[in-house]
């Protein structure tokens, strides 16, 4: 993001690793074959930052797409709350420390989880922090009826190469909301490239950041597809 020119973004649309393994201090052996089905496993990327490092990672990423985004654009951030120890750890704990303001709390309802513990409530959501410098340009005309809430019931893709790729609706109603054809959307975390493949097919241009070229191949895959 350091070679993307400042206020030159209009939307950018990413979820990034959890560091659910730097979290409990390292990987460690699963024995819960349930569990271990929904475990998140890269490709390349271990997951596994000392969790501090993790923490002020996230706030100098934060600060960066703030830097690339447009006075008035937008900055959908999924992240969802960590377990560990009998604690629920937050993204709004480095959030917090961003320049960024959070604009609004978007629900992402999965509606299914792996039920791996009795002692609390399903998990079956995650949250999209839409988050900005000042007042956005909105378009919220453009959503479906459906998703005029700040509550987004939209299952989960499970069809994916990636571990934990976006639906395409989340995606498409992040664009929709907040851009126009011919904006810029940026995906610093472009993972199996599903930013990149709607902003094709509804004629937004994109920019995608990826560390691994099995990523980035099943991305190039996807884009060649669309005609």
């Amino acid at each position: 993001m350091k070679n993307i020119e400042s206020n030159s973004i209009d939307t950018i649309i990413t979820s990034p690793p959890y560091n659910k393994k730097g979290l409990i201090g390292g990987k460690k052996n699963i024995g819960n074959q349930v569990w271990k089905k929904f475990n998140i496993d890269y490709s390349k990327y271990d997951d596994n930052l000392p969790e501090e490092e993790y923490f002020f990672w996230m706030v100098e990423v934060l600060n960066e797409m703030m830097r690339v985004i447009k006075p008035n654009g937008s900055i959908f951030f999924n992240h969802k709350p960590r377990r560990h120890n009998n604690q629920v750890y937050l993204p709004t704990d480095f959030i917090s420390k961003s320049k960024l303001s959070v604009y609004q709390l978007i629900i992402w309802n999965r509606l299914s989880s792996p039920n791996i513990r009795k002692d609390v409530l399903l998990p079956c959501t995650e949250h999209i922090y839409w988050l900005v410098k000042s007042k956005p340009k909105t378009y919220k005309e453009n959503l479906e009826s459906a998703y005029q809430s700040e509550i987004w019931t939209i299952n989960p893709d499970k069809g994916s190469l990636h571990p934990a790729p976006f639906p395409e609706k989340l995606v498409e109603n992040c664009m929709f909301l907040t851009t126009l054809e011919g904006d810029v959307v940026l995906d610093p975390f472009l993972g199996s490239g599903t930013a990149a493949v709607v902003a094709k097919k509804f004629k937004r241009n994109f920019i995608g950041i990826e560390l691994d070229s099995k990523y980035l191949e099943i991305t190039k895959n996807r884009l060649g597809s669309i005609k």
